[in-house]
């Protein structure tokens, strides 16, 4: 009986080093508990220090999506992939902070095309955010929705709010500003509470018009947006 539960353990622990072994690959079986992979394979990516850890000393608030560690995916503009990684995404200098081999906070420092948070533990798990749209190639956009004929996306960046207080210092703080926009056809169409402003997004199609009419669609709001894309993507 000894015997057998040896080999029974010795089995177990066989098919547990081997698990481990394979969970660095490519195809979405990864350990996402820990960041060994993330460390070993960008040490060949560009990155940058954060030098000034004061930069935003005396401004409330924060410039990061989340202020906590995120596990997540991303790919580069040069369409290397990386999986299981922490970051955190910095809204105001458009930069995706990580932590390298040493424990040191850097900044990666080339673009970074697509993030996808795969973290149960943060309220943004499975948001997916893609840059390279618009004047600022670096521009963060969450994907809200995506079809064979439009996508909507959500500018979200990081701005410093300056407040004048009477016989006081001015006060400083992070104010975080979202935009929505229509990407069609290689376009991108801002929101506007006027939606016949949205029509060439949708090639001026009559059942669009249609669909906004019976359905009350406000053509600034995210829920009736989004509404309004799947829609147009359906047919």
């Amino acid at each position: 009986m000894k015997i057998i539960k040896l080999l029974l353990i010795a089995i177990c622990f066989s098919q547990v080093v081997d698990g481990q072994a394979g969970s660095n690959g490519m195809d979405g079986s990864l350990n996402m508990n820990s960041a060994n992979f993330f460390l070993v394979n960008l040490k060949d990516v560009k990155s940058e220090s954060v030098v000034n850890t004061d930069a935003y000393a005396g401004v409330e608030g924060s410039p990061f999506l989340a202020d906590n560690w995120s596990y997540a995916r991303i790919m580069l503009a040069d369409g290397r992939k990386f999986d299981s990684i922490l970051l955190k995404l910095n809204l105001y200098e458009n930069k995706i902070h990580f932590k390298d081999e040493n424990g040191r906070e850097r900044m990666i420092a080339i673009q970074v095309k697509q993030i996808e948070i795969t973290d149960v533990l943060s309220k943004w798990n499975n948001a997916v955010f893609v840059s390279g749209y618009g004047e600022n190639a670096n521009t963060f956009y969450q994907a809200l929705t995506d079809g064979k004929k439009a996508g909507l996306l959500k500018k979200m960046n990081a701005i410093i709010k300056e407040t004048k207080v009477f016989n006081a210092p001015v006060q400083k703080s992070f104010e975080l500003q979202e935009r929505f926009f229509i990407y069609a056809g290689g376009t991108l169409y801002q929101e506007s509470k006027n939606c016949s402003s949205l029509m060439s997004a949708f090639k001026n199609d009559s059942k669009v018009t249609k669909f906004i009419s019976s359905n009350d669609i406000k053509c600034n709001k995210e829920k009736d947006l989004t509404k309004l894309v799947e829609y147009y993507n359906s047919y």
